[in-house]
């Protein structure tokens, strides 16, 4: 089975991915730095058995986002990702969003699941003005309950940088 984890809100999707190495007992472990790596390697990495015979689990970062708008290389690539998907489980995380596409290649089974950063912190940083501490006050407590500081601060500093 293939899951694939993608999207800009980095800190959940990482979580996730965290949380399904570690919900992975009893399987070894592989992870594969996607950025280089090719076909014939990502084939062995898959098809290669353990070594004391017992599940395995691959995980593959930044496999399509170095890719850009090659579609043989991302075909040929879901395609081998497929075929591997039968016997071994596959979990593919990307840290931006990518099209469509690549999300079809992968085929029916795979489980695409999306992380997006929460449309209230584009609210509030859309909200930034002189003398709008009153209406933007509800909004940051919000978003300080279900998002983490860091993410808020760094959001805010680029578009204090923008302005």
């Amino acid at each position: 089975m293939i899951t694939f984890l993608y999207g800009d809100h980095i800190e959940a999707s990482r979580n996730e991915l965290n949380r399904l190495k570690q919900g992975a007992k009893g399987k070894e472990i592989r992870s594969i730095d996607g950025r280089c790596l090719d076909a014939t390697a990502l084939t062995q990495a898959l098809s290669s058995s353990s070594l004391f015979g017992g599940d395995v689990l691959v995980v593959v970062e930044h496999l399509f986002s170095k890719l850009g708008k090659k579609t043989k290389l991302i075909e040929k690539l879901a395609e081998i990702l497929s075929n591997a998907a039968k016997d071994t489980d596959i979990i593919l995380w990307e840290d931006k969003e990518l099209g469509a596409g690549i999300i079809k290649s992968l085929g029916p089974s795979a489980k695409a699941i999306p992380f997006k950063i929460p449309s209230l912190i584009f609210q509030f940083l859309d909200g930034l003005r002189p003398h709008s501490a009153k209406t933007l006050l509800p909004v940051y407590q919000k978003l300080v309950a279900t998002e983490p500081e860091e993410l808020i601060f760094t959001m805010l500093t680029r578009r204090i940088r923008q302005l």
